[in-house]
């Protein structure tokens, strides 16, 4: 019997989560993911979600992607939110994303990587559930102008620690290829936390200069995508660095960071809420290791090792700063900083 693309695709699928059977098949044995996560049913994430009630949208993404806010309990009867993550089926992008995604996550474990709760592989629904970030986005707080300049360095250490995690900290380096203030997610205590990893690659085991990468396609959002993921189709995890270096340079401006041909010094483009809070031996810091992520050459960049160490002694700079400014009140930075990405 000769299958299509689509049949072949979806028993290839549905083999990776222990699906599918051939008619010799006496007994259906639980995969390693099933072990690893909850596998629910589609009636418990329908009525978590008030059978998926558009009022519980708390975000949309790419390939029509919807992300609910779901109600689930404990087995003490206590409840508890989740972040509930539907994909249109019909999609063969989308279930290869579900799909990566689940795999992924299910194996990594660090205090700023995004938990994986469950999933759903109903025949006509994949769903995927996460923990419920209540303090939304790093974008939406940004954008909401709320967040004092230390609090935005914290969230970003704490994402640098999540990001070299994916580099350094298990046995094959993850190049995550989505780094941007909207996949930057804040809990109840404003720890930040990665999330969206279907885009995501596995490179060879650890290693310190890691090979590129060839991909297929330039996937991502422009802005934060590295000079060689445009042109070479190639990722690395300094191709990470890059986009990190993008939502650092967007955490002072308040806003996605664009060059023009006569540019403007970074300092004449901080945002106005955190504008006279910076202190000159913390901005030094800061800028110095930003500048380095987004070089044009990937060799050039640091790794997310180092680019953590010089955030957080950015950060106890400022706080030395703060301890002993009693008297000046707003500081103010003298230093004029080009970045050109053109």
């Amino acid at each position: 019997m000769l299958l299509s693309k689509r049949q072949v695709i979806g028993r290839m699928f549905l083999k990776c989560f222990g699906l599918y059977r051939s008619s010799s098949s006496q007994r259906q044995y639980p995969t390693i993911i099933e072990e690893l996560c909850h596998k629910f049913s589609l009636a418990d994430l329908r009525k978590s979600t008030n059978d998926f009630d558009q009022n519980r949208v708390i975000d949309i993404r790419a390939f029509g992607i919807k992300i609910y806010k779901g109600c689930l309990q404990h087995n003490d009867g206590s409840d508890y939110a989740v972040a509930v993550k539907r994909f249109k089926v019909k999609d063969i992008q989308a279930w290869e994303v579900f799909k990566s995604e689940i795999e992924l996550l299910c194996q990594l474990r660090h205090p700023n990587i995004v938990s994986l709760v469950g999933f759903c592989n109903d025949e006509y629904e994949k769903i995927i559930v996460y923990e419920y970030m209540s303090n939304g986005s790093l974008n939406e707080r940004l954008q909401g102008g709320e967040l004092s300049w230390k609090k935005r360095v914290e969230i970003c250490i704490g994402a640098a620690r999540g990001l070299h995690y994916l580099h350094a900290g298990a046995k094959r380096t993850i190049i995550h290829r989505h780094i941007k203030p909207n996949n930057i997610v804040l809990d109840d205590n404003m720890k930040p936390k990665l999330t969206d990893f279907g885009i995501s690659v596995l490179g060879p085991r650890f290693m310190s200069k890691p090979k590129p990468i060839k991909v297929d396609s330039v996937v991502g959002t422009f802005g934060y995508l590295a000079r060689e993921h445009l042109t070479d189709h190639t990722v690395t995890d300094k191709t990470d660095v890059y986009s990190f270096g993008m939502v650092l340079l967007e955490v002072v401006c308040g806003r996605i960071y664009v060059t023009t041909e006569l540019e403007k010094p970074v300092e004449e483009k901080i945002d106005p809420n955190i504008k006279g809070k910076i202190a000159p031996e913390c901005w030094q810091v800061f800028i110095d290791i930003t500048r380095k992520c987004v070089k044009y050459e990937a060799h050039e960049r640091p790794t997310m090792g180092e680019v953590e160490v010089e955030l957080e002694h950015a950060l106890s700079l400022q706080e030395q700063a703060d301890i002993t400014n009693t008297i000046i009140g707003e500081y103010t930075l003298l230093s004029k900083t080009i970045i050109n990405l053109i």
